[in-house]
Parts: structure tokens; sequence; C-alpha cells
């Protein structure tokens, strides 16, 4: 070997580079202030993971229509409605179901390759069809009990103000 050979210092590894550098950017009390804020982050997340509640179960048209209807309507309106709708189950049923097929079919026509675009035109335009029949039903059924509600149920049944809701309401 020649003497020529320069003499190589080890480097220091990357984890001894790293707390030098830290040690000196960072004190104690930055660390202790980042892992508060950690811990309250992560607290926060926890908190809101638990206390997040689950969604509503399903109810199925009519159901949930008539019952959020239902709840603004005194008693005997909300009888009407509900016995408007009870006979129309099956319909509803049928027409729901017809929906939910109509639906996968653009599912399975939006995952093929290639996509055929007048195919799922086509199934969207039959799924659109299928929501708005659901729609006119429940238009249609609404319009026919309208003559048997009390004046009230109906001002309610458009949204407007019932006796009870025009107390309520805070005036500006």
């Amino acid at each position: 070997m020649s003497g020529t050979a320069a003499t190589h210092r080890p480097q220091p590894s990357v984890l001894t580079r790293l707390r030098r550098w830290l040690g000196q950017r960072i004190s104690l009390r930055t660390l202790a202030l980042a892992s508060l804020a950690l811990n309250l982050f992560l607290g926060a997340m926890l908190v809101a993971t638990i206390r997040n509640p689950p969604p509503p179960p399903y109810r199925p048209m009519p159901d949930r229509f008539v019952e959020h209807v239902a709840a603004d309507l005194s008693d005997a309106d909300a009888a009407v409605l509900r016995a408007a709708f009870e006979p129309l189950r099956p319909r509803y049923d049928a027409l729901s179901q017809d929906y939910r097929e109509a639906g996968q079919r653009v599912r399975a026509l939006l995952q093929a390759e290639p996509v055929d675009f007048d195919s799922l035109r086509a199934a969207t335009s039959a799924a659109r069809a299928k929501r708005r029949q659901i729609g006119e039903l429940t238009e249609e059924t609404v319009l026919s009990i309208l003559p048997d509600l009390s004046p009230a149920g109906r001002l309610r049944l458009v949204g407007g103000p019932g006796p009870e809701r025009a107390l309520k309401t805070p005036k500006k």
C-alpha cells in the first residue's frame, strides 16, 4: 500500500446527526408542547369516533316519508295520512325494488370496460323514471287526502306555519 492514502474519519451515523440537530433546535419545552398537542388531537378524534351515533335504521318508502310528515300533523291528520299510504305499501315495495335494480344496472355499466355510454344513458334514464314514479305516487296520494285533512293540517303539510308553529317561530 502506498503511504499517500488519506486517513478516513468515520462519519457519524444518521441517528447521531439527527440527535445533534434536534438537540440544537428543539427544547424540552417544545417537545412537551408538541406531545400535548398530539395527545389533545388524538383524544378529540377518539371522542368523535365514540360519540358519533350510528345511522338511523333503514326504513323503506313510504314509511320514512309518512313518519317525517306525520310528526308535524295532529293525531287525526296523521292517522288519515297513514291510512292513505298503508294500502300502497306493496306498490312502493315493487317500485323501490325496480329502482334498486335499475341502480345496480347503472353501477354494472359504469364498471364495465369499455364503458358503453349509450347504454349508460338509457339505464340512467330508466332509473330516473323509476324514481320519478315513486315521487308521483307520493304526490298523488298526498293530493288525494288533502280534502280529508284539517285546514291547519293542510297548511302544515305544505310547510306553512300551523297554529302551534306560528307561536313557536321567532319574530324578526
